[in-house]
């Protein structure tokens, strides 16, 4: 094993570090936001640039994953770093070796795209609420706040455990049998412009690369991978002694460190663009942080507000205080501004973007769905916003 392969390894670890405390949340967020999609196109009502600024996460994961494959889940993903954590953790310890019946193997591989099925059924029947408190994101992402994640969270903190359990024995376990965004993921990368390039007559017959493949792919009887079930975790690169399998981008096979460096900057610059892009287009009027245009749900207002500014507290995440003002312009809500907060800010930002645009959009903070991952700061910005309305009746 050479030294530069090996350091491949030890890059992907220093990122999987930094995301995971930098953008800890941002596969919850990018779901979230898929499903708020799936919803405005539901309804008819899909207005993407308007929208933009509160789909950040889901844009950079798709176009990155479309560009690149599967990169963003093996080496930016909060949850699938800590499925690897957990698996490498367990396999020093306990020493596992167990291997699943490659028959069981492949039908398992398809509960995830039922998994990401149902979540869409009940998103269209309009009770993906009663989902919240049974995901075991939500649970991992508010894992220090145990009495918050037993008091709503029960199922999802034990969905979480059966996972861990289940990664101790099977490396990426979650990742391989039940992320619906793994689905969609595996799905869209298949015309990603990378591929990992292995020749078979060049194998031998160790099975090395399948051995060590983090998604316990068959390798040894693929000739190349391009997106789908891999991950890009760039392992089998790394244990191959005859140095087979490549890095491939545009039908030229590359550097692995190059490419895994390249990527990484992909990544970096699509994420800073959307995000400039969304700064942009609310400085420009295209769109709003806390606002959209209005949709037809609008005629349906039953409730006449007072033109004017008000204020309005509610609790959040951690019995944090948000305060915000709106102001109400003929009647109707026109604008949702955050005053103060002592939520969390990472989750407070996405929720920022996202819940005032549904209020806003229905005149109405009833029956507005909670941001994924972040349920009490959501419920902090509702509640303070309907606050705010009570004065304005």
């Amino acid at each position: 094993m050479t030294k530069k392969i090996k350091e491949i390894q030890i890059f992907r670890h220093i990122m999987q570090l930094v995301l995971f405390f930098l953008l800890p949340g941002i596969y919850i967020l990018a779901f979230s936001e898929l499903k708020s999609i799936f919803k405005m196109i539901l309804k008819g009502d899909f207005k993407f640039i308007q929208a933009f600024p509160g789909l950040i996460e889901f844009t950079v994961a798709i176009i990155f994953t479309i560009l690149m494959g599967r990169f963003f889940c093996g080496w930016f993903c909060a949850f699938g770093t800590f499925n690897d954590w957990v698996h490498m953790i367990s396999k020093r310890i306990f020493k596992t070796n167990f291997k699943v019946n490659q028959r069981l193997d492949f039908i398992l591989r398809y509960v995830k795209y039922i998994i990401l099925f149902l979540i869409l059924i009940f998103t269209f029947k309009g009770g993906d609420n009663i989902l919240a408190g049974t995901s075991p994101w939500d649970a991992f992402a508010q894992i220090t706040k145990i009495p918050t994640v037993f008091s709503s969270l029960a199922i999802g903190f034990i969905l979480l455990v059966l996972i861990t359990i289940g990664n101790i024995f099977v490396e990426r376990f979650f990742c391989r049998y039940l992320c619906p965004l793994g689905a969609v993921f595996s799905l869209i990368s298949k015309i990603s412009i990378l591929k990992i390039n292995k020749p078979n007559e060049k194998c031998g017959k160790c099975r090395i690369c399948t051995n060590n493949c983090s998604m316990g792919l068959n390798l040894y009887s693929v000739n190349s991978v391009r997106g789908g079930e891999c991950i890009n975790c760039l392992k089998c690169i790394e244990v191959c002694h005859r140095k087979n399998p490549h890095v491939n981008i545009l039908n030229t096979d590359v550097n692995s460190a190059t490419a895994s460096s390249f990527v990484v900057a992909i990544f970096a610059g699509i994420y800073g663009l959307t995000n400039f892009g969304g700064t942009v287009s609310i400085e420009t009027g295209l769109a709003s942080s806390n606002s959209v245009m209005t949709s037809s749900t609008n005629t349906l207002q039953r409730i006449k507000y007072k033109d004017g500014n008000y204020m309005g507290t509610g609790t959040g995440f951690n019995g944090g205080t948000t305060k915000v003002s709106i102001s109400i312009k003929n009647g109707k809500i026109n604008t949702i501004k955050t005053v103060s907060t002592e939520d969390d800010q990472a989750f407070y930002k996405n929720v920022e973007n996202i819940i005032p645009n549904k209020i806003i959009s229905a005149q109405s903070t009833s029956s507005i769905d909670t941001v994924s991952g972040a349920t009490y700061s959501s419920k902090g910005l509702i509640d303070a916003t309907q606050n705010a309305l009570n004065k304005a009746k």
